[in-house]
């Protein structure tokens, strides 16, 4: 039987050599791919019994990111012929303390999304159609799709918009299964060599059809209706997709094995409507001779307004002047979007070294926007930045030491270059914020210290929303004062032209 003795000893003998590790342990973290090892500190173990000489270096290193700083570089320096025509900088002002509303020099730069609302508003027939980009915060059609269907709510307008036929992660509207002779390809993250004319849509990805045993590029999907999102996002009337082959391809939709529509594409690039069923369950099946890309299939209605969900894991935000200028131009401007949003800057902050490697990147990520700004010029731009991240820093979790530091750059970069800026980061809470997210109940943002769960998601899009709206009354409130005072000109021009009239001026040359 073990004494009481042994089992006190076994403890002192076992802390002894916890305290013992932590002197021989360095301070810094081991870095082994994109994991950090480490161990506790004297101070982390015994708190407020040890005091650690003052003059000790207590800086936080973080790892370099060699795949970062060649991102930066290439916008720096191989992009520079298509960032040579940058926006002139405009003045900016100093921050305001976890600033919710958003930000921009001039609440006239959303021009092209309130008249957009105006006129779809005055005409149930127009449409309006906004494009949101994002890392993997946006997955699933997360935030969108509240921002979708506040919207579709007071304007019309049914399904979910653009998606790619292989998405990494599906809407939550629609499930996409059986895929067969299907192939991603994406500009972002591990992009296959092979196609160097750097064609990938306004989505940044495209699903290439495989050939078969038989040589004939055949690629067939199966889509089925969930219940998980917004209902009218699943009640779309009508697809149209955007292919490009070298000979005409067939496109057949099928419920339960029966033919519904078909569509042939000519050789060449297009974008064509597609018949779909009210069904919740059909399919797709695609036939050509020869290679087909597949760069998007659109759900949606053909009226009312609609907002496309891109979702790009592992992107910075640095792919936009990589890809195909004519191409992305020319799918921009096929869509008229009328509100642009880019949600990049999460995925760089592990790996930002100073606050001169912040500012480089900022800068970098701000030309990118600068440069899809001024490739479609008739749309508002709204640039959401990075949430509030935490990392283990001992036996308590903390905010990223320079993620204030980059939002704060990032404002400065982007107003300065006429984009909106809507802080996330002091949406949330400013520091700590993610850490009482994950802890809150129900909570909002998963264990990883990164994500949201749907619920933070869904409170993140009621957010944005709100922050429009707002946006929108004071834009509203600046186009009423500024009619009165049209209208008083002209008035004034009236009276005096009426008042020459009565008294029989004469403006005529004299003899």
């Amino acid at each position: 039987m073990n004494k009481p003795a042994h089992f006190f000893l076994f403890l002192f003998a076992l802390g002894t050599l916890m305290l013992g590790l932590s002197f021989l342990s360095p301070k810094e973290k081991w870095q082994v791919g994109p994991f950090e090892i480490g161990y506790y500190t004297p101070s982390e173990l015994l708190g407020a019994l040890w005091s650690e000489d003052s003059t000790v270096d207590k800086a936080i290193v973080v790892p370099e990111n060699l795949v970062l700083d060649a991102l930066i570089e290439e916008t720096d320096t191989v992009t520079t012929p298509l960032l040579s025509e940058e926006t002139e900088m405009l003045p900016v002002a100093e921050p305001v303390v976890l600033d919710t509303a958003i930000q921009l020099s001039d609440v006239k730069l959303f021009a092209p999304f309130f008249e957009g609302l105006e006129r779809l508003s005055a005409d149930p027939n127009s449409r309006v159609r906004v494009l949101h980009f994002g890392d993997s915060q946006l997955e699933g059609d997360r935030i969108t799709m509240q921002l979708r269907d506040a919207y579709q709510r007071n304007y019309g307008g049914t399904g979910f918009g653009y998606v790619a036929l292989q998405p990494l992660v599906a809407p939550s509207s629609l499930a996409f299964e059986n895929e067969e002779g299907l192939a991603r390809k994406t500009v972002f993250g591990r992009r296959d060599t092979a196609f160097l004319d750097m064609k990938y849509g306004h989505l940044g990805s495209f699903t290439l059809v495989e050939p078969n045993d038989s040589g004939q590029f055949v690629g067939s999907v199966a889509f089925k209706k969930r219940k998980w999102g917004y209902s009218r996002a699943r009640n779309f009337t009508t697809a149209k997709m955007h292919v490009e082959g070298a000979s005409p391809s067939i496109v057949q939709i099928l419920v339960a094995d029966s033919i519904y529509s078909t569509r042939i594409f000519p050789a060449g690039e297009w974008t064509l409507a597609i018949d779909v069923p009210n069904d919740d369950k059909f399919s797709m099946r695609i036939n050509s001779k020869q290679q087909i890309r597949v760069y998007g299939i659109s759900f949606e209605s053909p009226f009312g307004f609609h907002a496309d969900n891109v979702a790009m894991r592992g992107a910075s935000g640095m792919i936009f002047t990589k890809m195909n200028r004519v191409q992305f131009k020319a799918s921009l401007e096929r869509e008229a979007y009328d509100l642009i949003i880019l949600q990049f800057g999460g995925n760089a902050v592990p790996y930002l070294k100073d606050e001169a490697h912040v500012g480089r990147f900022a800068r970098a990520l701000a030309r990118q926007a600068d440069y899809l700004k001024r490739l479609h010029p008739n749309a508002a731009f709204l640039f959401i930045g990075p949430s509030d991240m935490a990392r283990k820093n001992g036996l308590a979790f903390e905010s990223y030491p320079l993620l204030e530091e980059l939002t704060h750059r990032l404002r400065n970069e982007l107003l300065s270059r006429g984009i909106a800026f809507w802080d996330l980061y002091d949406v949330m809470g400013g520091s700590g914020s993610m850490v009482k997210w994950v802890d809150a109940k129900p909570a909002l943002a998963v264990r990883d210290y990164i994500h949201f769960t749907p619920k933070g998601a869904s409170k993140v899009g009621a957010s944005l929303v709100r922050a429009l709206k707002v946006l929108e009354d004071q834009y509203n409130a600046l186009i009423a004062i500024e009619r009165v005072e049209m209208q008083r000109l002209a008035d004034s021009a009236a009276l005096f032209k009426q008042m020459n009239q009565g008294t029989g001026a004469v403006t005529g040359s004299r003899e």
